[in-house]
């Protein structure tokens, strides 16, 4: 053993020369040899990579008797952003705000159901995959499910990043897997129909929202949020960076055919100094269950009675169904979907093929 007290110094110290050669002195923060023997022991555990890191905090406060007091669940958030500027990380906006709302899903359903993990470190494989069962019992698609799983379990490994004392991550092993049946479907054209029939029945914006999506392929996330300032009706195209593809700078130019370009006209004229497109959908986007948004998209297409395997997703599906069967070449309806990594491509803006592009797309009605 290499303990030693320097004078005048009441705890007992000990040093470690590690494989490197360095010299490791510290102190174990008790003046009872045993406790001090145990705390080397475990320092050398450390220093040769013979145990996990939150097992030797775990073994260090049972030996010096500390008790650390639980991390409340309101400090998820806190400690997620203070760990991801102590790593010197960057994220985007949206990309924090979905982690954001991930975790207050998670604290709001414990709060409701399991209070008795009131802090990070109750958290663990057991609630986790409660919590799993609880977002399959609610009716989200299984990708939904994985996105948040996915989320919170990136928040997990970040903290443990800078607290390793905190509980293990207990999100990977609850993680989903997707099937390809579950992606949402094309619509029929008979389908189609119907849903439109639906959402005029139902209003509060959805006959806009399933225009645009059916007409230009976005995503939910898109078109709840599209400004006012992306869509030129003189020209008669939108200009779109979507949220989802922002990361790799693809942005889609998509020329308007006649029935979306006069649905957007008249909204314009309806509301001329709204900020959204629809309004309704931009306030209560990742917020579905809010009492004056236009609620879920479910009850239109149960309405229509289309079957099962059908979301909101389905638009975009029936969008690149419909450029193939009018035979709109492979890479231009890429580009107007968004279909392609390729950052080079997807900035292109076609400003010289729009007109051709808009009489495809008028054919793929």
């Amino acid at each position: 053993m290499s303990l030693y007290k320097q004078p005048g110094c009441r705890n007992w110290y000990f040093k470690i020369t590690t494989k490197s050669g360095q010299v490791i002195r510290r102190t174990t923060g008790t003046d009872d040899r045993d406790k001090a023997v145990l705390v080397e022991n475990i320092f050398r555990l450390a220093v040769n990579g013979q145990t996990p890191v939150d097992k030797l905090h775990q073994m260090l406060d049972a030996v010096c008797d500390c008790q650390r007091p639980a991390t409340p669940l309101s400090e998820i958030m806190p400690l997620y952003s203070d760990a991801l500027t102590t790593l010197g990380r960057t994220i985007g906006k949206r990309t924090y705000e979905n982690r954001q709302i991930a975790v207050h899903r998670l604290t709001g359903w414990i709060r409701d159901n399991h209070p008795a993990a009131d802090s990070i470190e109750a958290v663990d494989h057991a609630v986790a995959l409660r919590f799993a069962q609880h977002l399959t019992e609610s009716g989200l698609k299984t990708k939904t499910r994985r996105n948040l799983i996915d989320d919170l379990s990136t928040v997990w490994r970040t903290i443990e990043q800078t607290h390793p004392h905190l509980s293990a991550n207990p999100w990977p092993r609850v993680r989903p897997q997707v099937t390809d049946g579950e992606t949402g479907k094309p619509f029929t054209r008979t389908q189609e129909k119907a849903v439109f029939a639906a959402a005029e029945r139902a209003g509060k914006g959805w006959p806009l929202a399933c225009l645009l999506a059916r007409h230009t392929g976005l995503r939910y996330s898109s078109v709840a949020r599209l400004k006012w300032d992306e869509v030129d009706l003189d020209v008669g195209v939108i200009r779109h960076t979507p949220p989802k593809t922002s990361r790799h700078k693809i942005r889609v130019t998509v020329p308007l055919v006649g029935t979306l370009l006069a649905a957007l006209r008249t909204a314009r004229q309806e509301a001329p100094g709204e900020v959204y497109v629809l309004p309704l959908h931009a306030k209560a986007y990742h917020r579905r269950t809010l009492k004056s948004g236009p609620g879920a998209f479910a009850p239109i297409l149960a309405a229509a009675k289309v079957g099962e395997g059908y979301t909101f997703h389905s638009w975009r599906h029936t969008f690149r169904t419909r450029l193939s069967e009018a035979g709109v070449a492979d890479d231009i309806a890429k580009r107007l979907g968004g279909w392609t990594e390729d950052a080079t491509a997807a900035l292109y803006d076609h400003a010289d093929r729009i007109p051709e592009i808009r009489a495809a797309l008028e054919s793929a009605k």
